[in-house]
């Protein structure tokens, strides 16, 4: 007879929140396996650590067999993992459970499908991203991103002013729902099992490209847009990417990028003191705040850094060959633009690129023109020509 597997989310880990089919399946299994959390749903639970509860099940010889999942089964939970451990031995069945999510949002009275949702519990990551670009960001809290944390993240950055529910052991008899800003509840202090709620009614569009005109401009040179979007289809930023503008100027790629890495940090390295002060007036006028202005003079401002897997230099200063060295020592599959506009940084930047070892290296000239209305008439006005160079990994990968 083949044996029966039950993975039941159990919401917030009270018997009147779970399903009826739940509760039938909880009864009727001949074995139950749980955290210390969830073992109070029935008696006679045996109490394990969630990384062991499929090779507990299995071992137990139960013809049939529980186990118990918070939340539901499909939002960031263990439950993919344990049916996939599960299936050799046996059927598996689902039971779906109330999300914090749902719960957190039906107290607060909002609706959540126009909620993004993330998961920072024991997880790497910033809410920077999530919140510059959605006007509404649910994200599970716990770990190193504890929910006060994250709160301060978002001050530090300029956020403090937002609107942040935080609930606190939702279903418990020690529940907490607070709403104040971001900044208020940075100091609050808080229990490692809580969820966060953000509203930034001012939320960039990350699908939108920046237009010239869109920012302040100073006297260091700018990387045209034409030569942008053609930059950000080579480079192929993809949304949770990690991101360094080496010679970011007044950060017109350098937003341009962070809207492509949405959900991903973007670091702005500027030695003109000048130029960063543009771009945090560029940031904050334009929603950009998962970019993180560094100052300092590359290569030696990138060693603190994360390793990237893309990079765009729009300028080096005469160290190109060391902010490639350092790019690829962090990262060797990571993937890189360069732009020139003269012809001996063209030579230059070819032979860096060789000489670090990037494969699938191209090179594209680009001159693009601009219509200018000159009485009745459209006259074009062609932009200085740009070298762009873009390569990736290593040669023999």
């Amino acid at each position: 007879m083949e044996r029966r597997f039950f993975i039941i989310g159990a919401g917030m880990g009270a018997r009147d929140g779970l399903t009826g089919e739940a509760k039938r399946a909880l009864d009727a299994a001949d074995a139950v396996f749980a955290t210390a959390r969830l073992a109070g749903l029935r008696a006679d639970a045996k109490i394990c650590p969630l990384g062991e509860l499929a090779e507990r099940a299995v071992s137990s010889g139960a013809a049939s067999a529980a186990l118990l999942v918070s939340g539901d089964v499909g939002f960031f939970s263990a439950a993919p993992r344990l049916r996939q451990a599960l299936l050799p031995h046996g059927a598996v069945t689902l039971f779906c459970g109330l999300s914090s999510m749902q719960v957190f949002c039906a107290k607060l009275g909002m609706a959540y499908e126009d909620a993004f949702a993330v998961s920072l519990h024991g997880r790497r990551g910033s809410l920077l991203g999530p919140v510059s670009y959605h006007e509404k960001v649910f994200a599970l809290t716990g770990g190193e991103n504890r929910a006060d944390a994250l709160c301060a993240g978002l001050a530090e950055a300029g956020l403090g002013r937002l609107t942040v529910h935080l609930g606190e052991n939702l279903g418990a008899a020690d529940e907490r729902v607070t709403t104040g800003t971001a900044a208020s509840l940075a100091g609050a202090g808080c229990g490692d099992l809580a969820v966060l709620l953000v509203e930034n009614p001012a939320a960039a569009d990350a699908s939108a490209p920046i237009r010239d005109t869109m920012l302040t401009r100073g006297k260091a040179p700018m990387t045209k847009e034409e030569v942008r979007w053609v930059a950000l289809a080579k480079l192929a930023v993809r949304p949770r990417d990690t991101v360094w503008d080496v010679g970011a100027g007044t950060g017109a790629m350098t937003l341009e990028l962070a809207r492509r890495a949405h959900l991903g940090l973007t670091y702005a390295v500027e030695r003109n003191p000048e130029a960063l002060a543009l771009l945090r007036e560029n940031r904050v006028k334009l929603g950009g705040y998962n970019v993180l202005p560094v100052p300092g003079l590359a290569p030696e401002a990138l060693h603190a850094l994360p390793a990237p897997d893309c990079v765009f230099v729009g300028g080096s200063g005469g160290a190109l060959a060391g902010i490639l060295r350092a790019a690829r020592e962090k990262n060797p599959k990571v993937r890189v633009a360069v732009t020139a506009v003269s012809l001996e940084t063209v030579g230059e930047a070819l032979g860096a690129l060789r000489e670090a070892g990037f494969a699938n290296i191209e090179t594209v000239q680009l001159a693009a023109a601009r219509g200018q209305t000159a009485g009745s008439h459209t006259l074009m006005r062609a932009n200085n020509p740009v070298y762009l160079f873009t390569g990736g990994g290593a040669h023999g990968e």
